[in-house]
């Protein structure tokens, strides 16, 4: 089985009215509706996003969709959002798919991921020895980041202490494959209200992705 977290846990300090994972992306579509469709329409077998800050909004945001994709989408509270930072959403998640082979994990406010991205790491996965799958674009590291079962018990170790899921990347370095892809998406994260505006207004910004 391969299971997909999204990490949607976060306070948005830097947006000031609202969650930022539900403002509008493009019309008719939020944030987090965007990450969760290319989820949604990949080959990944079981979807969990990890909740905290603004839970029910957020929770009635996923249902929406994953009702109107006939797909069901597993939710988990993080307790420790506020002081455990994204680690502790990590550790929620995995154990929410333990059983998995392997995860894909992605912050929440990455809406240009494609399905295409998604897909491709998951079939290189299935061929490949490697234990974390990490795609890039222009040799820059992007989302989401693939890692094996081998390494389930050492993520439920991590801790913003000591460097969260890098402390797992740096351990590991020679277990690390890089997929390079065409699709810049996979680095675009919007962190402010100037980041929103930027890429809503990229021409057909969520790409072959629809509701």
């Amino acid at each position: 089985m391969i299971a997909g977290i999204i990490l949607a846990a976060g306070e948005s300090r830097r947006f000031p009215t609202q969650n930022k994972l539900l403002y509008e992306f493009v019309p008719g579509m939020s944030i987090l509706e965007s990450v969760l469709l290319a989820f949604l329409q990949s080959e990944i077998n079981k979807i969990v996003i990890v909740t905290g800050h603004d839970s029910l909004n957020i929770i009635e945001k996923i249902n929406i969709l994953s009702s109107r994709h006939q797909t069901p989408v597993s939710t988990v509270f993080n307790d420790n959002y506020q002081s455990g930072g994204m680690s502790s959403s990590i550790i929620t998640g995995l154990k929410a798919v333990i059983n998995a082979d392997a995860v894909l994990i992605t912050p929440a406010d990455i809406p240009l991921i494609p399905t295409s991205v998604i897909n491709a790491m998951i079939s290189f996965c299935l061929h490949d020895s490697h234990d974390i799958i990490i795609p890039t674009f222009n040799q820059r590291k992007g989302h989401p980041i693939l890692l094996k079962s081998t390494l389930f018990p050492e993520i439920l170790l991590i801790s913003e202490k000591h460097r969260g899921l890098k402390e797992i990347t740096t351990k590991h370095r020679k277990e690390i494959v890089y997929l390079p892809m065409q699709e810049s998406g996979i680095l675009n994260d919007l962190d402010t209200i100037k980041d929103l505006k930027k890429f809503s207004e990229t021409p057909n910004p969520i790409g072959k992705n629809s509701l």
